[in-house]
């Protein structure tokens, strides 16, 4: 009996799509069905609130229904009104997640299916020996970076004008999600204050209604979102590399060092090697390019860059 492959990313997708069909859809359709009556009986109040007053000999009996409506009807409105807007939230929070998820299954597919294409096939490539060079005895083989990642979360990617190394779609994927969270339960939250709120949203009523609803998560998105932007460009036609701050001229690159780095996580994430990618100028300073798990994307990249840049490569150990 042949043994069932579990390599395929998309199979996951049973997982999210099983709890919405067979969870959240007739959680969410019996919530519904109870929403709708709740506002069919409300409706029916407010016009039978509305005729009570039109009485010109109200009965005693009317009297006492009109006093109970009045009282009950602008309760219920406003506690059916607060209800549809936390279905707003939970919707579009649900929303989000299944953009994240379904995003980075197809994310992490299109990455395999790419690794195994003829451009990022690995070739024979020869590593100098940087034992045998000046800058090369003098430089450090310590890490650039104290973070990394056990997945591809970088890439090398071409422009208009060249090419730069930005964070993958995988991370950004994650940084959205985050912010439209956060974004979604803000939106609604002041919304749902101008609704049913007659006081003025002052500058303190204002900071705390943004940090209780979704205001955490949509600075994390920011955040995140701008840490994932790129990090370096090579600019082809001008022959310049902007990378930590620094405007390189293609001159001024002497070699391109990869390393090796182990990371201890925790003890669920589990410990792990990743790879750095490091540029080493001719005055021996070091820039890090690229930094992240996955060996086989970083050395096709390795391989682009330095025919990009025209020089050799340093190697201690990864193989």
């Amino acid at each position: 009996m042949k043994k069932l492959s579990y390599k395929s990313s998309w199979l996951f997708l049973l997982i999210p799509l099983g709890i919405v069909f067979f969870v959240l859809v007739p959680e969410f359709e019996g919530k519904y069905k109870k929403y709708a009556e709740k506002q069919l009986t409300l409706q029916k109040d407010i016009y039978k609130l509305d005729s009570l007053r039109q009485l010109q000999h109200p009965t005693s009996k009317d009297k006492h229904l009109l006093k109970k409506l009045e009282i009950t009807v602008p309760i219920h409105t406003k506690v059916y009104g607060k209800e549809k807007f936390l279905y707003f939230k939970t919707g579009g929070m649900l929303l989000v997640l299944a953009f994240m998820g379904i995003g980075m299954v197809t994310t992490s597919y299109i990455s395999n299916r790419n690794k195994t294409s003829s451009k990022n096939k690995q070739v024979n490539f020869t590593f100098d020996d940087y034992t045998n060079d000046v800058i090369g005895e003098q430089i450090s083989w310590e890490a650039v970076e104290s973070s990394g990642s056990n997945f591809a979360s970088e890439t090398f990617k071409k422009t208009p004008k060249g090419y730069k190394i930005t964070s993958s779609s995988f991370t950004k994927i994650f940084a959205w999600s985050f912010l439209l969270i956060g974004l979604n339960y803000v939106v609604f939250s002041f919304y749902e204050y101008y609704q049913f709120n007659t006081s003025p949203l002052t500058f303190m009523k204002g900071g705390k209604l943004f940090f209780i609803s979704g205001g955490p998560f949509l600075l994390i998105g920011c955040f995140l979102a701008l840490l994932f932007s790129p990090k370096v460009h090579i600019h082809t036609r001008k022959r310049k590399i902007i990378v930590g701050g620094e405007i390189l001229s293609f001159q001024q690159v002497y070699a391109l060092q990869v390393l090796q780095k182990f990371t201890e996580g925790s003890s669920s994430s589990g410990s792990y090697f990743s790879y750095e990618l490091n540029l080493v100028t001719n005055k021996g300073d070091r820039f890090n390019l690229l930094n992240h798990g996955d060996k086989q994307y970083l050395l096709s990249d390795m391989i682009k860059i330095s025919k990009l840049l025209n020089v050799p490569v340093w190697n201690a150990g990864v193989v």
